[in-house]
C-alpha cells in the first residue's frame, strides 16, 4: 500500500498515484492516511482552514508539537495568519529583489570555483547556493553558512521531520542543541544591537522588531522561523534548482529552448515546480466530519494533499506526465500550497531558481557538461522532498 512516509517508495510513485487518481479524488493510504489525489479537491482542502488542522505538519501520525515550537506550516489560524503576516512583511518582494545582485554574484563565484574536469553539481552549487543566500538575508555570518548547512542536513535526513525528535532527545532544542543554541545566539545579538540603535534591517531584524497581538513573537517561537526559513532555503529551492538543472543536463531541447529565449525560463521554473514538486504532499488533520469530492472524511482523520499527485492531474494538466517549458497553466501547481497557506518564501525561490539556472546557462556553452556516465538518479532522502541527491558532471571534450 502507498505510503507517502516512507522514504524509500513515495518519492518514485507516479504510476502509483496515477493509478489512486483514476480511482477516486480520495483513497485511504498506509496508516489510514486519507490522501487527496486530484488538483481540485486538493485546493479546497487547502483552503478550507476551518476544517482541516494544520498543526499536524508533516510529521507522522501521533505526533503532537508544542505551539511554541512550530513551524510557520504546523500553524492554525489565528496564530498562523499573524505569524504569517509577519513572515511576509519580512520576506517581500522588495526584499528579494534587492538581494538579487548577491544571488548573482554568489551564483557566479561558485560556477567560477568548480573543479575542472568534475564535479557534482548538488555539492558545489545547487545545495549551496540557496544557503548563501538565506544566510545573507538573515544578516549572519557567510563564513557560518557550511555549518549550517551540515547542521541543516542532518535535521532534514533525520527522524526529526517525522518524530520530532531523535536519539538526542524531543524538540528541536534537545534533538539539535548546537543548531538551536546557534539560532538563539545570533537573535540575541540582533536584539542587543537593536536595543543600541543599530537600524540594520535584515530579515532577522525584521522578524524581532514585528509583533503579534502588539507584543514580540516569544523566542522559541522566533527560533522556530529562523530555523524554518535556513531548512527551506537547503530543501525547497535547492530541490527546484537541482531539478531544473537535471532537466537541462538530460533534455537538450529545453536547454536548447532557454538559451534562445531566456524568457522562457520563468515557465519553465513552474513547470519544474509542477511535474517535480520539491514538497511532494502537505498534511492537515480533519476536525470535523465533511465530505471530500463526495468521499466522506471523518474528525480525527489525518488528510495528505498530494501534491505530486494534483500537479499530475489530467483533468487540469494537459500530457500532465510531460516537461512543458511553454505550458500556459504551469503556474497553477500547488506545490507552494494555495490560499492562505501559500508559502511566504515562493518569491525567494522562484528568485534564486532564475538567477541559478541563468548563470549556469551562461557559463556553461550548450552541451559543455554531461552527466556521469551510468548515472542512477537517486532521491535525496527525505520522505516528503523530490530532488536529486546528486548530480555528479563530467565537462565533454573537445
Amino acid at each position: 500500500m502507498f505510503d507517502p512516509f516512507d522514504a524509500a517508495r513515495s518519492r518514485d510513485a507516479w504510476t502509483a498515484l496515477r493509478q489512486l487518481r483514476d480511482e477516486g479524488p480520495v483513497a485511504t493510504v498506509a496508516g489510514g492516511l486519507r490522501y487527496i489525489t486530484r488538483y481540485a479537491e486538493a485546493r479546497a482542502v487547502l483552503r478550507d482552514t476551518e476544517t482541516f488542522s494544520n498543526a499536524s505538519g508533516l510529521k507522522a501520525p501521533g505526533v503532537e508539537i508544542p505551539l511554541e515550537d512550530r513551524l510557520l506550516g504546523e500553524l492554525d489560524p489565528p496564530r498562523h495568519t499573524a505569524v504569517r503576516r509577519v513572515m511576509v512583511t519580512a520576506m517581500t518582494p522588495k526584499v528579494v529583489h534587492a538581494a538579487e545582485p548577491f544571488i548573482a554574484s554568489t551564483a557566479a563565484a561558485l560556477l567560477d570555483a568548480l573543479a575542472r574536469d568534475q564535479f557534482d553539481l548538488v555539492t558545489s552549487y545547487t545545495g549551496v547556493l540557496p544557503n548563501r543566500v538565506t544566510m545573507y538575508l538573515l544578516g549572519f555570518d557567510p563564513a557560518d553558512s557550511d555549518q549550517l548547512a551540515r547542521w541543516a542536513k542532518e535535521l532534514m535526513e533525520s527522524t526529526f521531520p517525522a518524530l520530532n525528535r531523535t536519539e538526542r532527545g524531543v524538540g528541536f532544542a534537545a534533538a539539535f542543541p548546537d543548531f538551536a543554541g546557534y539560532i538563539d545566539t545570533r537573535i540575541a545579538e540582533r536584539n542587543a544591537q537593536l536595543a543600541a540603535g543599530d537600524d540594520r534591517d535584515d530579515v532577522l531584524a525584521r522578524l524581532i522588531r514585528l509583533e503579534v497581538d502588539d507584543e514580540p513573537l516569544p523566542p522559541q517561537q522566533l527560533r522556530a522561523l529562523v530555523r524554518n526559513l535556513i531548512t527551506g532555503g537547503l530543501t525547497t529551492t535547492s530541490q527546484l534548482l537541482g531539478n531544473l538543472l537535471f532537466e537541462l543536463l538530460t533534455t537538450p531541447e529545453l536547454d536548447a529552448a532557454l538559451r534562445a529565449d531566456r524568457a522562457l525560463l520563468s515557465t519553465a521554473i513552474e513547470e519544474s515546480l509542477r511535474l517535480a514538486p520539491p514538497v511532494l504532499f502537505m498534511a492537515r488533520g480533519c476536525v470535523r466530519d465533511t465530505e471530500i469530492g463526495g468521499c466522506p472524511v471523518q474528525a480525527g482523520e489525518r488528510v495528505a494533499i498530494g501534491a505530486a499527485s494534483a500537479n499530475r492531474d489530467e483533468r487540469v494538466f494537459d500530457r500532465a506526465d510531460e516537461f512543458d517549458a511553454d505550458r500556459a497553466n504551469a503556474d497553477q501547481h500547488l506545490t507552494f500550497g494555495y490560499g492562505t497557506h501559500v508559502c511566504p518564501g515562493a518569491t525567494l525561490a522562484r528568485a534564486v531558481a532564475r538567477i541559478g539556472v541563468g548563470a549556469f546557462i551562461d557559463h556553461f556553452a550548450s552541451g559543455e557538461l554531461q552527466l556521469e556516465r551510468g548515472f542512477v538518479f537517486e532521491q535525496v532522502p527525505t520522505y516528503f522532498e523530490h530532488g536529486p541527491r546528486r548530480l555528479p558532471v563530467v565537462r565533454a571534450r573537445p
